[in-house]
């Protein structure tokens, strides 16, 4: 039986790439199943927690800038931290050009990221002896997107622009690096999109299942369903998981061949909501039917969960599922402290540890 591991889902909050990837690999060590470069960016005024730490404002900020062929139709309101004050108070933007046209002019400059955290990570990975550590690039997909920039009418017409970018950058970032790098698909906007409108799962499978179709390269892929995290608080509260599992299997199901399903993360816990703790709730969870090499990872690390009730949770979960379960927290970790988060991290090994 495999060995529980530990993911981090993306964002952490320390003081650049180097220092996240350097406290993550001390903490988890061998339990990391892999390694992101904690998405921090250039620290600013505008950004004192570092310009990556909310990619929904990076891409909008690469595409208000872009005068010619965006208009501004509602300005953004952001918090001293860098971020909107809720979801309400993202800017909302309108194409001045056809989703065609517009596709030779975005860049989200994941690829560029990508290029300057790389070396870091190898150094890190020889340097701490884990030679089959693999990278981990997060990037959101089209719809996400789109979702969070642009005008209900507009959303379906650009989303498939915003995937060719994307898949563009993640192209370039697998001809680089091949089998070394885990690329993980981050997906708010498509389990809103369902919870709000079950009937649009058509666009939701078509969103997530049209960018993997564009990796030129065979890739490692993982899924991070996710419920939104904007300063640490859910977009969406789940009354039930029928409609998290539901999608899950239609996204195993339409799943390419060309392409390896390395995991699934659940979000388990809301924002700023720890994880339930009744056991019927994660019922709909053995339904699932992920295939034999996709790994299943239980988003329920929380720092209002006291060690033990996390331990009872995770031995549910691994009870309805007749498996063991990796860990992770339910989303990034980039709206905690970094002391939080480090203690977050301990809490993830001795989980993956712990009987």
């Amino acid at each position: 039986m495999l060995e529980r591991k530990a993911l981090l889902v993306g964002s952490l909050p320390f003081e650049n790439e180097e220092e996240a990837m350097r406290q993550a690999i001390n903490i988890l060590g061998n339990t990391l199943f892999s390694l992101p470069d904690g998405e921090v960016g250039e620290k600013s005024e505008q950004y004192p927690l570092g310009s990556r730490q909310g990619w929904a404002m990076a891409a909008i900020d690469s595409c208000i800038a872009d005068q010619e062929r965006w208009e501004i139709v509602k300005d953004g309101q952001y918090g001293e931290n860098g971020f909107p004050i809720d979801y309400d108070s993202l800017y909302k933007v309108k194409p001045k050009v056809s989703p065609q046209e517009m596709v030779q002019h975005l860049n989200f400059h994941y690829h560029d990221y990508f290029r300057t955290s790389y070396p870091l990570f190898q150094q890190l990975r020889e340097q701490h002896q884990f030679p089959k550590l693999q990278f981990q690039v997060g990037t959101p997909t089209g719809m996400a997107i789109a979702l969070h920039m642009l005008e209900p009418n507009q959303i379906f017409r650009y989303y498939d622009s915003f995937n060719e970018r994307l898949a563009y950058e993640m192209n370039e970032i697998l001809k680089q690096a091949d089998d070394d790098v885990v690329i993980q698909l981050e997906c708010p906007a498509e389990l809103g999109l369902l919870y709000q409108s079950p009937e649009m799962i058509d666009h939701a499978l078509n969103s997530v299942i049209g960018l993997v179709k564009r990796f030129e390269y065979p890739a490692s892929i993982g899924i991070h369903l996710c419920y939104g995290d904007l300063n640490n608080k859910s977009l969406i509260h789940p009354p039930t998981l029928e409609i998290l599992a539901s999608f899950t299997n239609q996204l195993i199901q339409n799943w390419p061949q060309t392409h390896s399903l390395r995991y699934v993360h659940f979000p388990l816990a809301e924002g700023e909501i720890p994880p339930k703790k009744e056991e019927n709730f994660y019922q709909p969870l053995k339904e699932i039917h992920l295939p034999s090499e996709t790994r299943f990872i239980a988003g329920i690390v929380h720092e209002k969960c006291s060690f033990d009730d996390l331990k009872e949770i995770r031995n549910t979960i691994e009870s309805i599922r007749d498996h063991k379960v990796d860990l992770a927290c339910s989303c990034g970790m980039g709206r905690r402290s970094p002391e939080v988060s480090q203690h977050l991290m301990r809490v993830m090994k001795r989980l993956t540890e712990e009987k």
